[in-house]
């Protein structure tokens, strides 16, 4: 989720999964990111402190399957799609899959 969206919204808990280690490696690093990177990654970490309850974790590639879904549904459609009450169909199924498996990080 677009975390200026969560912020906007007055959203106080964000529960941030991702299979990308470098990524939330440099996140979770209290040194100012001087990559390429960088300016996103310092603007996700100001964005996170606006987030009352904000966590953010590695989990492994196989643990992210909604999200894979996700991503390979927005290659092949066009616009910008935001849900918040009702999970979109083609997801529905990887999300009770998704909360039925034990959490192991």
């Amino acid at each position: 989720m677009d975390l200026e969206l969560v912020v906007e919204r007055g959203l106080n808990k964000m529960d941030i999964e991702n299979d990308a280690l470098q990524i939330i490696s440099a996140v979770l690093e209290s040194s100012v990111n001087r990559s390429p990177m960088g300016p996103i990654i310092e603007d996700v970490k100001f964005l996170l402190t606006l987030i009352a309850e904000a966590s953010v974790a590695h989990i492994r590639r196989q643990a992210n399957s909604v999200a894979h879904q996700l991503a390979r549904y927005a290659l092949h459609t066009g616009g910008d799609f935001t849900w918040f009450n009702e999970p979109p169909l083609i997801i529905s199924d990887l999300l009770l899959e998704d909360v039925s498996l034990p959490c192991t990080r």
